[in-house]
């Protein structure tokens, strides 16, 4: 559900996001392109607030292990060699196939899977109105302003 601008809905929505700001992020529908779309694309500039559930990649899986649970992975048994599968094909992106067994391996450390459970990445206006990634551009903007 990407933001496209050849379809009239997607134009229709997102010049009336601009014009009607209904959560008062701060739009100029006459200012700064460069501003109007730093306030779409940027999620720290998202008043809303809106999260989603992180992708379980190499990096969540790391920030889910703090150092105790790297030392103490060595106790649980196939977590070293799991763990070193996973950061050595980091190539893999998502690995949320794997998430499962990670958290069964880290069960008995309620920290790690407790840490993993709630990471979110925020999301920027534009995710929130058209879907994850959609980043809206310059064209996409002026083809909405201009459209009737």
């Amino acid at each position: 559900m990407a933001f496209d601008r050849t379809s009239p809905a997607d134009l229709a929505a997102l010049q009336t996001e601009v014009n009607t700001d209904p959560i008062a992020m701060g739009y100029d529908p006459n200012g700064a392109t460069a501003q109007l779309l730093k306030l779409l694309n940027d999620a720290a500039l998202n008043v809303g607030g809106d999260t989603v559930v992180r992708i379980f990649d190499v990096d969540a899986m790391l920030d889910a292990l703090d150092p105790v649970d790297f030392d103490a992975q060595q106790t649980v048994a196939g977590a070293p060699e799991y763990v070193h599968t996973l950061v050595t094909h980091s190539e893999l992106g998502d690995i949320t196939a794997h998430k499962d067994k990670f958290r069964a391996l880290f069960a008995a450390n309620s920290a790690t899977v407790t840490v993993l459970d709630a990471q979110t990445s925020a999301l920027s206006r534009a995710e929130v109105l058209f879907g994850q990634g959609t980043n809206i551009s310059r064209d996409d903007w002026f083809a909405a302003r201009d459209s009737v």
